[in-house]
């Protein structure tokens, strides 16, 4: 107690002394309540994302060495930027986790709003940036923000609380999934104006897999995935170039020096790692053969310098990570908690869509797409964003273990 204090007559002195006891408590009860309700997250899921961050700070830094030396003298340039990276989306991974569920159902049509701007500001010229023709990046001065990367996690979550505030009419009426088709249909017409197939892809099949997830009728959404893959049929095959990616992946090597350049080296860089690789560092394809070897066509470097192994290695880890993000969404179902079921398995689908798309791209069995491999290529959004995602998935496993503990499930 202060002087100040101390010089109190003593019944105010027993007041101070209390109202402090009160303010303390309630100090640590406010400290208490933020983790109140809930129980340490999966640790399958918090070591297979930790693994694949370990992975991707080590082989961005083995891919990226010639191009950095090239360009800016500096071998560790892509190194120490991926390692900024990571450390913003893992800061940004803890703040989407001490959110509480809540916060983003009562939000979700705000996120999508707030996706909507961003998509529109793109096409500012002093602010968008315009990269090969496609323009899909915000200058934020000290970082580029690739919006489609925020615009699937935003249509994730709203997707999810319509889904939920319109479960009741499922298996009723038609109204309510052409809503959703519709909204969903004004983000990919924008996406596809940029144009960002890949993303527009990987967001339409993530929406019509959480539909499926909700239980939607099943004749109905046969008919919805067929409308929808015409769709998107017909849009593939409307772009020239398009359909000269599609022409170059059905026979690479008769355009080995023009459009199947990438393709080609991909496929040099895997076939050479054999069963155990060349060695850390070793590859040769790097050394500008492969064209994007530390972005987009990262796994086959990580296929030439450690093999098949290697390459399993990998694939095992998305396996355990989606795999647990369906566990965490099949957890939350059991307790009732609809909404945070859908989310969990939204997060599943894009991780599980935007890693076989890579890995098949560059394996050679689906036609080349620029669509990075989540957690390892090199890049601030994706990194960032998946690191968001990742956070609300371990908060939404959270909240789920801690129910499904008290009513005995687990």
């Amino acid at each position: 107690m202060s002087l100040k204090d101390r010089a109190q007559p003593p019944l105010a002195r027993q007041k101070i002394i209390a109202d402090r006891h009160i303010n303390d408590f309630h100090n640590s009860q406010k400290r208490a309540s933020r983790w109140q309700g809930m129980e340490f997250p999966d640790i399958w899921l918090l070591f297979a994302w930790c693994a694949l961050i370990a992975i991707g700070m080590v082989m961005v830094t083995s891919a990226s060495m010639s191009e950095a030396v090239g360009h800016n003298s500096d071998p560790y340039y892509y190194s120490i930027r991926q390692a900024l990276f990571y450390v913003a989306g893992l800061v940004c991974a803890w703040v989407a986790y001490i959110m509480p569920t809540h916060f983003y159902y009562q939000n979700s049509g705000r996120f999508l709003i707030y996706a909507l701007i961003l998509l529109l500001i793109l096409y500012i010229p002093s602010v968008g940036v315009s990269v090969n023709g496609a323009r899909r990046w915000l200058n934020l001065k000290f970082f580029k923000l690739q919006v489609g990367e925020v615009v699937k996690l935003a249509m994730i979550i709203y997707a999810a609380a319509f889904l939920q505030r319109n479960s009741q009419f499922l298996d009723r009426s038609w109204r309510p999934m052409i809503e959703l088709l519709c909204i969903t249909g004004i983000f990919a017409a924008i996406l596809l104006r940029q144009p960002d197939f890949g993303t527009t892809m990987v967001m339409v099949a993530a929406v019509l897999g959480m539909m499926f997830m909700a239980g939607m009728n099943l004749k109905r959404f046969i008919i919805f995935f067929g409308v929808v893959s015409v769709m998107m049929g017909a849009v593939l095959v409307a772009a020239p170039y398009r359909v000269k990616r599609l022409l170059t992946f059905l026979d690479p090597w008769t355009h080995q020096y023009d459009e199947g350049y990438q393709l080609v080296n991909s496929l040099i860089a895997v076939g050479s790692g054999g069963l155990f690789g060349s060695g850390l560092g070793q590859s040769v394809q790097k050394h500008d053969y492969l064209p994007e070897a530390h972005t987009d066509f990262i796994f086959a470097i990580i296929a030439e310098e450690f093999g098949l192994f290697g390459a399993l290695v990998v694939m095992a880890l998305f396996v355990l990570l989606v795999w647990r993000a369906f566990h965490i969404g099949y957890l939350a179902d059991r307790v009732r908690r609809r909404f945070l079921s859908l989310v969990a398995y939204g997060i599943g689908l894009i991780i599980a869509i935007q890693a076989l798309v890579n890995i098949g791209v560059t394996t050679g069995a689906l036609p080349t797409k620029g669509l990075t491999l989540p957690l390892v290529s090199y890049g601030g959004s994706s990194v960032v964003i998946v690191c968001v995602s990742l956070g609300i998935l371990a908060r939404i496993d959270a909240e789920s273990r801690y129910q499904a503990k008290r009513e005995g499930i687990i």
